[in-house]
């Protein structure tokens, strides 16, 4: 499953990879790609299916690049569906590396079930996006200069569970106000309902499209610990020239 560059990554908790550096993920010419734990079919965002059935679009899927062992590129157009449900979680991480090519506002992940839910929670809302920051849930946002943003690999983790929501930006927690814990309990009494027709690069109407690459997308039933953070991050970062 897993790629190894510099170590073995934390797989305890894992439930949805893509990782264009595996073949049995995507690859060049292909339509769509293939989830690495639960064999999800990820194929061109389209729409806004909500919990119903989606029609993929080909145009919209981003290409296969072979940079750094295997990448998706997102030329500004693009985003990816997961199609099926990933399920309802009392906590869960997502960890990905990125590199913009610009500093607009867009997307890294959005998901909305049935009758309009936000990505990790009922009606709130809930993403991590980016607009020269990285926000997450409107509970974490770590403010950065544009330049450090743009053109350079960098690995992103959030987590999030009843103690808190947490960024962690190249292994290191990056959150910067002290109530972010606190907004998130106060906020979110229920779990973290993925749903259906989970959105990569793009909001959840297939807009603030993505620019850039994204590698070894990862989600995790669980909130990641600052060890295992630093696992992956030290087990990857030789791919990413970090």
């Amino acid at each position: 499953m897993a790629q190894r560059y510099g170590g073995k990554i934390a797989n305890d908790g894992l439930i949805f990879l893509l990782d264009p550096a595996n073949p049995k993920c995507f690859g060049s010419g292909e339509t769509t790609a293939t989830d690495l734990v639960g064999g999800k079919t990820c194929s061109g965002a389209n729409g806004s299916p909500g919990s119903g059935t989606p029609t993929p679009d080909t145009a919209r899927m981003p290409a296969y690049n072979s940079t750094n062992g295997g990448a998706f590129y997102f030329a500004g157009s693009d985003g990816i569906n997961v199609e099926g449900d990933l399920g309802s979680h009392s906590a869960v991480s997502y960890s990905l590396w990125f590199k913009a090519l610009d500093a607009s506002g867009r997307y890294f992940f959005d998901a909305r079930n049935d009758g309009g839910v936000w990505f990790l929670r009922n009606y709130s809302s809930i993403n991590i996006n980016w607009n020269n920051n990285l926000k997450y849930n409107f509970d974490a946002t770590f403010n950065g200069s544009t330049s450090a943003f743009v053109n350079t690999w960098m690995y992103m983790v959030a987590t999030s569970n009843s103690s808190g929501t947490l960024l962690y930006l190249n292994g290191t927690e990056i959150t910067q106000n002290t109530d972010f814990r606190n907004v998130y309990v106060s906020n979110n009494s229920t779990d973290e309902d993925l749903g259906a027709n989970l959105r990569i690069g793009c909001r959840y109407t297939t807009s603030s499209f993505w620019y850039g690459y994204m590698a070894h997308v990862g989600i995790y039933n669980k909130a990641l610990s600052a060890t295992e953070v630093s696992q992956n991050y030290n087990a990857m970062k030789s791919r990413f020239g970090l």
